[in-house]
C-alpha cells in the first residue's frame, strides 16, 4: 500500500519501533518518516508508505513545534530525566530571569547538540559513543529559533512552547537556556505539536490506524507538497502524463512541480521553456 500518515507516536517507544509495528500493520517493507522522535517524545511522526516515500524530500516538515517541559534543580548527562546528573543547583522562580535567558535564543542561533543524539561521528552514532564512555565533541550548527514562549513558571518545572527549524534539539535548548538563567534543566517531556503541515489534532495513534490502515492514510496530498508549483491536467493529458509523456504547458520553468489530474495526484515533474517533464509518476 502507498500512502501517508500522520502518525501520533506515543512515549516510551522510539520511531524506528512506530515503523516496525507499521510495518507489520501494511505488510510493507518500505517505509521512511520524516524526523525521528527521542523515546521520551510523544507527538507527530510523519511517515511515508511504499512509493510516497519518493516524496520526503518534497515535504515542507522543516518547520516544528513542541510543547516541552523541564525539571528546574539538576542537569543530566543525557539533558533529560533519563539520564546521570552531573550538576545540581537551585530552582529558580523568577519569571523576569527566565524571559531574559529566554530571549537570548529566539531568532537565528548556533546550537552545539546534543551528545546523546543520532549525529554521526567517524560513522558511528554520537549516543553510542557517549554511552561507551568515549568523549564527544561535536560542532555548533545553525538553527532557527522561530518561536519560544515561556508557557507556565511553577518550580520545579519550566513549561516552554518551541517552534525551530530542523536540526534543533530541544533537550539543548534547555540545557543552554538553563545556563543562561543559572539554573540547570532536564527536560522531563516533549510532545511535537505540529511539523510542517501535519499537526496533532488530525494524527493517528497506532491502535487507530490497526483498525482501519486504509482510512488512515491522508486522502489531499496537496497539503504534503505546498511548497512545490502545483500543475493541473484534464483527463486526457493526465493518462499522458501517466505513460512518462512530455506535455505542453503555460506553468513557468521550474525543476521541481506537482502535477494533480481528476484522480489526485499524479506525481512530480520538471518544467522547461513550456513542456512539462516527468520525474516521478504515481498511477
Amino acid at each position: 500500500m502507498d500512502g501517508v500518515l500522520n502518525v501520533l507516536k506515543p512515549a516510551g517507544m522510539t520511531s524506528f519501533d512506530v515503523i516496525a509495528v507499521l510495518r507489520r500493520i501494511y505488510g510493507q517493507k518500505k517505509i521512511g518518516h520524516g524526523g525521528t522522535l527521542d523515546p521520551l517524545a510523544a507527538g507527530v511522526l510523519p511517515v511515508f508508505l511504499g512509493r510516497a516515500a519518493r516524496l520526503i524530500e518534497y515535504a515542507p516538515i522543516r518547520r516544528k513545534t513542541y510543547e516541552a517541559e523541564f525539571l528546574m534543580g539538576f542537569a543530566t548527562d543525557t539533558e533529560d530525566v533519563s539520564g546521570r546528573i552531573v550538576e545540581e543547583g537551585a530552582v529558580l522562580s523568577d519569571g523576569a530571569a527566565w524571559e531574559e535567558a529566554a530571549a537570548r535564543f529566539r531568532g537565528p542561533i548556533q546550537q552545539v547538540p546534543s551528545a546523546y543524539s543520532a549525529k554521526q561521528i567517524g560513522g558511528r552514532r554520537a549516543y553510542d559513543l557517549a554511552r561507551a564512555g568515549e568523549a564527544v565533541e561535536l560542532p555548533p550548527k545553525d538553527v532557527v529559533i522561530y518561536d519560544l514562549v515561556i508557557r507556565e513558571i511553577r518550580p520545579p518545572y519550566l513549561r516552554l512552547s518551541v517552534t525551530c527549524s530542523s536540526g534543533t534539539y530541544v533537550r539543548a535548548l534547555g540545557r543552554d537556556m538553563g545556563r543562561a538563567a543559572g539554573c540547570p534543566l532536564a527536560m522531563s517531556f516533549l510532545v511535537r505539536t505540529a511539523m510542517g503541515p501535519f499537526v496533532i489534532r488530525a494524527a493517528k495513534t497506532l491502535e487507530e490506524i490497526e483498525a482501519d490502515p486504509e482510512g488512515a492514510l491522508m486522502e489531499d496530498l496537496r497539503p504534503i507538497l505546498s511548497e512545490l508549483p502545483a500543475v493541473t491536467l484534464r483527463e486526457e493529458a493526465a493518462r499522458d502524463f501517466l505513460m512518462g509523456k512530455r506535455l505542453r504547458t503555460e506553468t513557468a520553468d521550474t525543476e521541481t512541480a506537482a502535477v494533480y489530474g481528476p484522480w489526485g495526484f499524479l506525481g512530480i515533474a520538471a518544467v522547461r521553456q513550456g513542456v512539462l517533464h516527468p520525474k516521478k509518476v504515481f498511477s
